[in-house]
């Protein structure tokens, strides 16, 4: 347990790195710069959110949180499903803008909503 802090602020780190590099790839795709797509920076977002993802499950292994008891980590897993999703359709050239438009703006919200929860832990539901 005397790791947890350690792997916590790590964790947060990556989270951080993610949403910056989330909100950066959408900024170059709005402002017609799609070259990120063919350089070597493109993996760079996968290894962070793999790294994000493993740090997430060893605190969930070392912590005292349990998704189904502390509510709001259960719906903090549920938003982080559909921020993957709708940030896949946020990046994905093939759909049309106004459809990446709301994609974008859905994993934002769903985003934020993420972060709040991590942030406040709050009591959902009694």
């Amino acid at each position: 347990m005397g790791y947890y802090l350690t792997v916590k602020q790590l964790h947060m780190f990556c989270a951080y790195l993610s949403t910056t590099l989330f909100i950066a790839r959408l900024l170059l795709d709005i402002a017609g710069r799609p070259g990120w797509r063919k350089s070597q920076v493109r993996y760079l977002p996968h290894f962070n959110d793999t790294l994000l993802l493993m740090l997430a499950f060893t605190l969930l292994a070392i912590g005292p949180w349990q998704p189904f008891v502390h509510q709001w980590l259960g719906f903090k897993i549920l938003l982080l499903l559909g921020y993957i999703g709708f940030g896949v359709g946020a990046l994905k050239q093939s759909l049309a803008v106004p459809v990446r438009t709301v994609c974008a703006v859905l994993a934002l919200a769903q985003l934020g909503g993420i972060l709040y929860l991590a942030r406040f832990k709050p009591l959902l539901w009694v």
